[in-house]
C-alpha cells in the first residue's frame, strides 16, 4: 500500500467539474484511493487555492488528511531550487505555492503527488524526482487512470488492458 497521495490543486479542480477532460481520469483515481486505504493529503495551501471559487464539499474532506503548512514544509520548500524551474519570460504567480506543495509531499514522505497541471506541477515534481530532490512520483491526469502506479514492480493488471479495448480483442 502506498504511503500516501498529496493531491495539487488543479486535481480537486478537474474532480468538482464533470465537464473537464480529465474529470474520468479524476473520477476513477479518487474512487481507487478510497477503496485502497491511500491516505489522501490535502495541503492548506491548496485548499486557499481551490476556495476561491467554491467550497470543499464535507464529504470530500472527511476522506483526507489536512497538511497545514508548517515550519519543516517551510524549510524544505526554502531549500528546493525553484529558480531554476522558471521558463524565459513566464510569469507563474503559483510556482511558489506549487513548490510549498511539493515541499509538503516530501516532508510526509508521500509516495505520490497527483495533478491536471501537466505544464508545471507535474513538470516541476518530475524535475525535482530526477534531480533526487524529493522521493514522490507525480501522477499527472493527462495520462489517463493506470494503476500500475501503486505496484512496487510497475505492474498493470489483466482487467486494465480489457477495459481500454473492445471486446473485439477478447
Amino acid at each position: 500500500m502506498a504511503a500516501g497521495v498529496l493531491l495539487d490543486t488543479s486535481f480537486l479542480i478537474t474532480l468538482a467539474d464533470k465537464s473537464r477532460e480529465h474529470y474520468e481520469s479524476a473520477r476513477l483515481y479518487w474512487r481507487y484511493f478510497l477503496e485502497n486505504d491511500i491516505p489522501i493529503f490535502l495541503s492548506t495551501i491548496v485548499v486557499s487555492e481551490f476556495c476561491i471559487k467554491q467550497e470543499i464539499p464535507p464529504d470530500l474532506l472527511r476522506c483526507c488528511v489536512v497538511l497545514p503548512f508548517n515550519w519543516d514544509h517551510a524549510q524544505r520548500a526554502a531549500k528546493l531550487d525553484w529558480k531554476r524551474l522558471r521558463l524565459e519570460g513566464v510569469m507563474r504567480d503559483a510556482l511558489k505555492d506549487d513548490i510549498k506543495i511539493i515541499a509538503q509531499a516530501e516532508v510526509v514522505e508521500a509516495d505520490f503527488a497527483i495533478t491536471d497541471d501537466s505544464a508545471s506541477f507535474y513538470r516541476y515534481g518530475k524535475t525535482f524526482k530526477d534531480a533526487g530532490d524529493v522521493r514522490f512520483k507525480a501522477i499527472k491526469l493527462e495520462d489517463g487512470f493506470d494503476r500500475s502506479f501503486f505496484d512496487p514492480n510497475g505492474q498493470r493488471d489483466f482487467t486494465d488492458d480489457l477495459d481500454e479495448g473492445s471486446e473485439d480483442q477478447l
